[in-house]
């Protein structure tokens, strides 16, 4: 069996600051009806009078934030583990010849010019390819070597202050495994239709604005229903590039694509027309003014609604292009759009007061991401489609094996609200059928084409707010006109970016610190003992939502994953088969937070008889404790070493037939985190490992202190 590289430190974080200076308070007490959260924090949706929704394109999650205090970042203890040793950052690049592996890399905007980088791959197929039946080892190959490439603080300033300011949620994924269309029909619609029955599946880029689907989409409920809405994107060219990309809407409102919309446009019922005018459809684009670099003129319609307190209940924002933050789009032009539509709501104290900001992004494109998204179970209904697609239209339906449509790379969700401000991070698991049941349980308005896969496994952003603290500060965020200006005297002087030459590639480093941390619904819990031969696994929940869990086998010649989902109260279990040869194995079980249990050894001689099983204890009170129990059923005495949260391995002797008890309150000690790893001295691959935290209901830190 390999030697094997682990990490066991948990993250080493300090306390995030909640944005620097305020300039003006505008939310004042208010008495709403008062409903339980999710999260058994007291509060009220009724606080809510707008929701913005604000999808930007193409970053991952690491890329933006890695390096960011509080997060799973770069310094994540938990990462997977690849079969080869290494962790899921060392990335395979058999074109390299230090190693054959690409680390993550910084773009450096000081030092090259990282602001408008080349777009990578990050169509349907290509990312499966990447994705490996989620072994996640094969960005380089398939994404080119620019998608190992992230920013630091100083590159992308006005973005990590404003998601330090408010909560960022670092568990956040899109919805497939592919471009942008896809996942923004999936914000709007909640589904890419995949049994094609209204047009779909969607999996692909359109090359035009003209119709192909015709399922109903969110708006139209909304517009059902009596609630007002409005999707803003500038009406001048369309999709364009050059100077053309500060204006229209870069073909990113997806409800051109639908048939609907198109009937409205064309209808003389002032009525049926609202449907268009509300969803940004036109009979034809403006040319271009020549006003697309002054932000206020882009988005001059949302503006002017926000200044006239005309804001309806919904809005979507759609950027253009070079606002979008697309890769070839400067993520210091996103910024300068951000903030201007941001201003528009803050500079009137009555919308600054009841507005949620929802700020995503629609995919990864091809930047690397560390975290292996959840995926569903073999056969789950509505979730898979063949591995080969074809294009947007105008060819073959596809054929072969069957592999997930999501969810897709993590990326940044930032939730900028009178309640949600304060610098958390929260780790519930999301994607963008997330925001549709947000609005869901704000308007009463039902979305049916969500899965029920979808509904287990993804929260509904709730738990992002707090509704106790009715205090709003506008924090002291960047001036983004000056980042501009910066931008534009010294990026044509900066050489173009490219990986770090031969011998000189460096780990990257995370900020240290913590930030608080929102409570999170799941509590997982799983032990794995050899059982006639083979490796059992029990898996348990004690939370209130269901877990969606990943199962490795690392010792099998190509790893084998398995995707389990334990709903809430529920338990799962699973055998494994050691290598048929030697008798080793080498499995590990991943699940969110940083949730780790991993079990390696063999089968045969004395380690086979030695177990160790973590219990909790007082799951349903508010101080949940560990239970740490290990057992020799062999005829000798046994010496292990177990390592716990301070690094510190101390010696435990277990007589023979018989078991030592240890009682751990991580709580207590560690904001609820805990980090365990039993291994026997004698017998060099045995080793077990217990990571994650425990939840009481309450915020904690994203790592102990």
């Amino acid at each position: 069996m390999p030697e094997h590289r682990y990490r066991i430190s948990r993250r080493n974080f300090i306390s995030s600051a909640a944005g620097a200076a305020a300039s003006a308070t505008f939310l004042t007490g208010l008495a709403p009806r008062v409903v339980e959260a999710a999260n058994g924090r007291k509060g009220s949706l009724d606080r809510i009078e707008h929701v913005v929704v604000l999808m930007q394109e193409n970053r991952s999650f690491d890329h933006y934030f890695g390096t960011m205090r509080g997060v799973r970042g770069f310094g994540d203890p938990a990462a997977l583990r690849m079969h080869n040793g290494q962790d899921i950052f060392y990335q395979l690049d058999p074109s390299r010849a230090d190693g054959g592996f690409l680390l993550p890399w910084r773009l450096d905007t000081s030092k090259v010019d990282g602001q408008d980088v080349a777009d990578t791959p990050h169509g349907w197929n290509d990312t499966h390819a990447a994705w490996n039946n989620g072994l996640w080892n094969m960005w380089p190959p398939f994404k080119t070597e620019l998608s190992m490439t992230y920013y630091g603080a100083t590159d992308i300033p006005f973005q990590r202050a404003l998601a330090q300011a408010f909560t960022l949620c670092d568990n956040y994924y899109c919805s497939v495994q592919g471009p942008t269309t896809p996942n923004r029909v999936y914000m709007w619609t909640g589904t890419c239709d995949p049994q094609g029955h209204h047009g779909g599946p969607c999996v692909a880029n359109p090359d035009d604005y003209l119709p192909v689907f015709n399922w109903t989409t969110y708006p139209e409920r909304l517009q059902n229903a009596g609630i007002s809405w409005q999707v803003y994107a500038n009406d001048e060219v369309g999709d364009g590039d050059g100077e053309d990309g500060f204006v229209g809407d870069f073909g990113d409102n997806a409800l051109w694509l639908f048939q609907q919309y198109h009937d409205a446009l064309a209808s003389s019922d002032p009525k049926v027309h609202q449907l268009a005018e509300r969803g940004g459809l036109h009979n034809g684009w403006k040319p271009n003014s020549g006003l697309g670099h002054d932000t206020k003129h882009v988005l001059a319609q949302f503006i002017s609604d926000c200044q006239a307190d005309r804001l309806p209940a919904v809005s979507w924002v759609v950027a253009p292009y070079l606002y979008s933050e697309h890769p070839i789009g400067r993520p210091v032009d996103g910024a300068a759009y951000v903030q201007t539509m941001l201003n528009a709501l803050w500079s009137n104290p009555g919308l600054a007061a009841t507005t949620a900001v929802f700020i995503d992004f629609d995919e990864n494109d091809g930047f690397f991401d560390h975290l292996v998204p959840p995926a569903p179970p073999a056969g789950t209904p509505d979730e898979f489609l063949p591995r080969i697609q074809p294009g947007f239209r105008g060819q073959p339906p596809a054929s072969g094996p069957l592999v997930p449509i999501g969810l897709g790379p993590r990326v940044p969700m930032t939730v900028v609200s009178p309640w949600s401000h304060g610098g958390w991070v929260n780790s519930e698991v999301f994607d963008h059928t997330s925001v549709l049941r947000f609005l869901e349980l704000w308007t009463g308005v039902h979305e049916p084409n969500i899965s029920a896969w979808r509904r287990a496994v993804c929260g509904d952003l709730t738990s992002c707010f707090d509704f106790g603290e009715p205090r709003f500060i506008v924090p002291m965020l960047p001036d983004t006109s000056v980042l501009r200006q910066q931008a534009d005297q010294i990026e044509s002087k900066l050489p173009a970016p490219t990986p770090p030459p031969v011998g000189q590639q460096v780990e990257p480093v995370q900020d240290t610190g913590s930030a608080r941390a929102r409570a999170l619904p799941y509590q997982a819990l799983a032990n794995m003992q050899l059982s006639q031969g083979q490796l059992a696994v029990q898996m348990s929940n004690l939370g209130t939502e269901t877990v969606d869990l990943a199962l490795y086998a690392h010792h099998a010649l190509e790893d084998v994953v398995q995707w389990f989902d334990v709903s809430a109260g529920g338990s799962a279990s699973a055998m494994v088969a050691p290598d048929a040869l030697s008798g080793a194995y080498d499995v590990e079980l991943h699940g969110p937070n940083g949730f780790v249990r991993q079990a390696s050894g063999s089968v045969v001689g004395g380690e086979a008889g030695v177990e160790a099983i973590l219990d909790l204890i007082d799951a349903s009170g508010d101080h949940p404790k560990l239970k740490l129990t290990v057992t020799n059923h062999t005829a000798q005495n046994q010496t292990l070493n177990v390592q716990g949260l301070q690094n510190a391995a101390h010696r435990v002797e277990v007589a023979a037939q018989a078991s030592r008890t240890v009682l751990l309150d991580p709580v207590a000690e560690h904001h609820g985190w805990y980090d365990l790893v039993v291994t026997i001295p004698a017998a060099a691959f045995y080793r077990r490992q217990f990571a994650g935290h425990l939840e009481n209901g309450r915020p904690s830190r994203t790592g102990p202190e």
